[in-house]
């Protein structure tokens, strides 16, 4: 079964996707460092579930993520081109991105970038291109089981 949405629904699903990484890191710092306490475990937890969620909606039922994830000879010449320059801006994003949570990261706290912030990083770089595709394409096909 094949349902469209629009772009504006798929960008809601991004915004919520990455709103939640942002919650999910924020949370485990303060939970971290309250020695987690039941409530922030709680919330933790739900807003974990949200940000699977939206992962699915806004990149894998889209077939965004497979699509900036193919090699070019699965795509034809338009899909490349709008993947090579979503790949283009994506990594310019992430590049600043990086840098103001490195240097953010240093400044506020003496530590070095741990383990958890890395991870955040990575799933920013690997989802980033296909946010890039989901926000600007006009329909989007979702195919359900």
């Amino acid at each position: 079964m094949e349902r469209k949405y629009s772009t504006r629904q798929n960008r809601i699903w991004i915004a919520t996707n990455y709103l939640c990484l942002v919650l999910v890191l924020t949370l485990f710092y303060i939970g971290k460092s309250l020695d987690w306490p039941l409530g922030i475990s709680v919330f933790e937890i739900v807003i974990l579930t949200v940000f699977f969620i939206s992962f699915r909606r806004a990149f894998i039922l889209t077939n965004f993520w497979q699509m900036v994830h193919s090699s070019k000879k699965s795509l034809d010449e338009r899909e490349m081109e709008v993947v090579l320059n979503a790949l283009k801006n994506s990594y310019t994003i992430f590049t600043v991105v990086c840098l103001v949570i490195i240097y953010g990261f240093a400044l506020v706290q003496k530590d070095p970038v741990d383990v958890v912030i890395a991870a955040g990083l990575l799933y920013l770089a690997h989802t980033l291109p296909a946010a890039i595709v989901g926000w600007y394409e006009k329909n989007i096909v979702m195919e359900y089981e």
